[in-house]
């Protein structure tokens, strides 16, 4: 809980971690263990993207599964895939640079009243979803809540400059970033897995080699849902 105060990612690792209690029980030196298996490495936020495509269409139903009542619950198949850039180096350590990265494609723009790209406001917009009272980013947020996910990130553009000395790139893990939850404004119910994007391992190897890019492509399920701006205290 100290180290988590200081660092997001401690805590973001302690919720990765699956703990199978035994005598004598969780102490703070075994379950630093348990983190022990990542490096300690900070969060990258990757921001820059090289392309971005995606493709939002209502999910099919199942043979007598019951159609939505109303469009809010319509579920929507969602794919994103494209190139964002990871500019991740290697060290002269003689071993392996890990670094942990997160990213998230762009779903709805940014939360204002003049954004219209994304998927889900073309959604909005081509299905008719009407919106709630007030404006985006100060009353409600637009977000798209999961009911299943598959993430795939890969390596899209590597770079060693001199001579390769057991030079390596690695792509060892994807995963989502840890889902939201907040308040539908239309129906006041508490909404759960909300989207907030893909993390990814890389490992780099030799010192002047370069993982510059990540190739990915992401299938989602689920609904668009119109959120509370969190209380900022």
């Amino acid at each position: 809980m100290p180290l988590a105060q200081f660092d997001p990612w401690v805590w973001t690792r302690a919720r990765d971690t699956t703990f199978n209690p035994s005598s004598p029980g969780l102490r703070v030196d075994n379950h630093g263990a348990l983190l022990r298996y990542r490096t300690f490495n900070s969060m990258k936020y990757l921001t820059d993207f090289a392309g971005q495509n995606w493709l939002i269409t209502p999910a099919a139903l199942a043979v007598g599964e019951p159609p939505p009542q109303s469009i809010r619950d319509q579920k929507w198949l969602l794919i994103l895939s494209g190139i964002v850039l990871a500019n991740q180096r290697g060290d002269n350590s003689g071993s392996w640079n890990h670094q942990t990265v997160s990213f998230m494609p762009d779903m709805a723009g940014p939360d204002d009243p003049t954004a219209t790209s994304g998927p889900l406001n073309w959604a909005i917009a081509r299905y008719g979803i009407p919106r709630p009272p007030g404006t985006v980013g100060q009353q409600y947020l637009v977000r798209f809540a999961l009911d299943e996910w598959s993430p795939f990130v890969s390596l899209g553009s590597v770079f060693d400059q001199g001579s390769s000395v057991n030079a390596g790139f690695a792509v060892d893990d994807w995963r989502p970033n840890h889902f939201e939850s907040g308040t539908d404004v239309v129906t006041n119910e508490t909404v759960n897995n909300v989207f907030t994007g893909v993390n990814a391992d890389l490992a780099v190897n030799d010192t002047d080699a370069w993982i510059y890019r990540l190739g990915y492509n992401i299938t989602l399920i689920g609904r668009i849902v119109f959120i509370a701006p969190p209380v900022i205290e």
